[in-house]
């Protein structure tokens, strides 16, 4: 299920962490770059190359990086 982000909010999520594993950004896509909406697919789960745990895109912590 699709739902919307802005990265540009303080909030942290997965999805748009360097460190959660997702190669092709397959879990996300831009919605309105200038505004900082993203979409993202919340029942995705990949690894978190900091912590070694799997995590779902939905889900933060504080080692978190933007990568967008």
């Amino acid at each position: 299920m699709m739902k919307t982000f802005n990265v540009k909010h303080p909030s942290r999520l997965c999805a748009f962490c360097r460190y959660w594993y997702d190669p092709a950004n397959a879990a996300i896509r831009p919605k309105s770059v200038v505004g900082g909406f993203w979409e993202y697919d919340d029942t995705v789960w990949n690894i978190c190359q900091r912590t070694g745990q799997k995590m779902r895109s939905g889900m933060s912590c504080k080692g978190y990086q933007c990568k967008v």
